[in-house]
């Protein structure tokens, strides 16, 4: 299916903490997601809340984002803003997000499809410094704007540019524009990566890390997501 036949959203969550069974959702916010050149009748929609959790917000938190427990006091509640997340973003969208797997653990996205743009940019560009999101938007050459970073809308703004980037560097690799099912794939913790997103040979493709350092990685990474195992597992086989 052509990207061009379902809605594409970017989604940005703000938490109390990274754990999403100790956490909770304390700012969401969605962006229609159109080209930079486009110039349709289709609304670029915006829409952002803050949402009050059944919790302290932790300092440490707040020190990343910038949202204290008085920014949310007279806030709704989550329950609230779901219900406005799934009228605004239908069944059979495409939510895009940053480490689709962490907005996806707090946000029910169920009916959607998913897209991550970390995991996308680490099979395009793997040897990249880093793969966060404002460092590697600067990467790619990328404006990030002056609002606050670790906020929705400034988070959401560049991760939507690092999009693109990714649908571009992809069709220059295929010659064709990708389809949904391609970005869905790709995103997806299940698919085998062909270069090593972190540890000693990171960025490097899986056929040219050291047998050891794999057998290493085999035996040490029992946490890692299915495709980081799966394509260890099926080098070292190779090498058998």
């Amino acid at each position: 299916m052509r990207l061009g036949d379902v809605p594409i959203y970017i989604l940005d969550v703000e938490t109390t903490g990274i754990d999403p069974k100790k956490s909770y959702v304390c700012e969401i916010g969605i962006e229609r997601w159109l080209p930079p050149d486009y110039s349709g009748s289709v609304e670029r929609t915006q829409w952002s809340s803050l949402v009050r959790p059944p919790c302290r917000i932790p300092p440490a938190a707040s020190a990343i984002h910038g949202i204290y427990d008085s920014d949310v006091r007279e806030a709704p509640p989550f329950a609230a803003v779901l219900a406005t997340f799934r009228t605004l973003v239908p069944a059979g969208s495409l939510v895009i997000a940053h480490n689709i797997a962490f907005d996806g653990a707090f946000v029910d996205l169920e009916g959607r499809y998913r897209g991550c743009t970390l995991r996308l940019a680490q099979r395009l560009w793997p040897s990249a410094p880093s793969h966060k999101n404002s460092e590697l938007a600067l990467w790619l050459g990328l404006e990030v704007g002056s609002a606050p970073l670790h906020r929705v809308a400034a988070d959401i703004a560049v991760t939507g540019g690092i999009f693109h980037r990714i649908l571009l560097r992809m069709a220059e690799l295929d010659g064709v524009a990708p389809t949904l099912e391609q970005i869905c794939r790709l995103s997806s913790p299940e698919e085998p990566v062909g270069h090593l997103p972190f540890g000693k040979y990171r960025g490097e493709p899986l056929s040219a890390v050291p047998t050891e350092y794999l057998r290493y990685a085999r035996d040490k990474w029992h946490d890692v997501e299915p495709g980081i195992r799966t394509a260890i597992l099926a080098e070292i086989e190779r090498r058998s």
